[in-house]
């Protein structure tokens, strides 16, 4: 049976017109775009007046914290709520649009939803799990992180993540100051290559970008301070950059609403008008440097279904020159980043279905991203802002699941 979305302006994200055109679904992939008449059988789903994207990637996620209440009383929670948080989250990323997310650590929750999710137990949502970030003993966010220490320390303490299925590694470069030993730094990331994961490091300063990346980090995390020779280092590697601005601009924006108080509001008003603070990545991106979509979402006042604001902010302080390049960033950008820019970020015959129906023109206007009205992953419907979640998956064994198996149940590694 096909699907046919009728009636959609698909998105030009190459820059060209936007046009109207049929995008039809046979099972997982795009099978045609432009006139389709439709068959006995067919599904039309009609979604003239929409506007049609890829499925959106948020590449720096939080699935075990709600962004609402403290981040340490979080990882204080039992294994048990902490995954209850985390198949709540992957709802609400859906809904937002997003069908692929890399969570960078909460204690182990993001590993348990990735078991929940391939067993059919939870919503379907690709999920890139990096297991518990690795921080130096009493480094940053060290109660929900695994501290280790030493060349044998950090080594094992990456095995720990592959055991548990972990497809990234997240290393915490930097609290107040540079942690870590350059010796360390490059013995985990030879670890987790050699064991075929990706690395990614907090760095949030000038001399911490510039050791995790000299250590060959394959991505590094917000960004900040960074000195010419920061940038052509980067550059040189060509290593990106996953700005989240949104708990800054998120707590501006909808802190006191949360609960935050005045002072600590105003202070973060002051905060987001220091435009200087933003000019290391802003340099970053004008030398060429990928700038990746992530919201760090969790995090206070960021919930999981919040993507319109940072993608304004990105274009606003200039880290990305216009809507075009913000949407490329939540798409191609975060794709190609996680290795499947072969299968999905544009819609192409061939390609995953992973499509999402706006109910407005972002490339007119950013705002478009908060009204979503159809969301299909895998070429079946996810999220509809008329009947909610609506995701069916595969029955197991004529079991009737409500949510069933990926195409391959992804058992861990190790």
């Amino acid at each position: 049976m096909r699907t046919i979305l009728k009636g959609g302006v698909v998105v030009n994200l190459d820059g060209g017109p936007s046009t109207q055109q049929d995008l039809v679904i046979e099972g997982e992939q795009i099978a045609s775009l432009g006139t389709a008449s439709s068959q006995n059988g067919d599904k039309v789903v009609d979604v003239s007046g929409m506007y049609l994207l890829p499925g959106l990637v948020n590449c720096h996620v939080h699935l075990g914290w709600d962004g609402t209440h403290d981040l340490e009383i979080q990882a204080n929670e039992s294994p048990a709520v902490n995954a209850m948080k985390a198949v709540m989250n992957v709802h609400r990323h859906l809904s937002a649009g997003v069908t692929t997310i890399r969570d960078l650590g909460m204690n182990n929750a993001n590993i348990d939803a990735k078991t929940a999710i391939d067993n059919g137990w939870a919503p379907w949502i690709r999920l890139f799990p990096n297991g518990r970030a690795i921080c130096t003993t009493g480094g940053h966010t060290w109660w929900c992180c695994r501290e280790a220490d030493g060349i044998y320390g950090v080594r094992k303490a990456i095995r720990e993540q592959f055991k548990a299925g972990a497809t990234w590694i997240k290393i915490m470069g930097s609290h107040e100051e540079v942690q870590f030993t350059m010796d360390e730094l490059r013995a985990m990331v030879e670890e987790a290559h050699q064991n075929g994961m990706m690395v990614t490091a907090h760095a949030t300063f000038d001399e911490a970008i510039y050791r995790v990346v000299q250590a060959g980090v394959d991505c590094v995390e917000h960004g900040g301070s960074m000195t010419p020779k920061t940038i052509e280092l980067l550059v040189e590697k060509g290593v990106p950059i996953v700005t989240t601005f949104s708990p800054l601009v998120q707590q501006v924006k909808f802190g006191l609403d949360f609960g935050m108080t005045v002072s600590d509001v105003e202070r973060r008003k002051d905060q987001m008008a220091e435009k200087s603070r933003f000019a290391g990545n802003v340099a970053a991106a004008r030398a060429g440097i990928p700038i990746v979509f992530g919201t760090d979402a969790g995090s206070p006042v960021v919930p999981h279904y919040a993507i319109a604001e940072e993608l304004k902010f990105m274009v606003e302080i200039g880290v990305c020159p216009d809507n075009l390049d913000a949407l490329n960033s939540i798409t191609r950008r975060g794709i190609k980043l996680l290795g499947l820019e072969d299968q999905l970020g544009t819609l192409e015959v061939g390609r995953t279905a992973d499509v999402v129906a706006v109910g407005g023109d972002p490339l007119a206007s950013l705002d478009a991203m908060k009204d979503v009205k159809r969301v299909f992953v895998r070429g079946q419907m996810a999220f509809s802002s008329e009947g909610g979640y609506t995701q069916t998956g595969r029955d197991l064994e004529g079991l009737g699941t409500r949510w069933g198996p990926g195409p391959e149940i992804g058992y861990r590694r190790a």
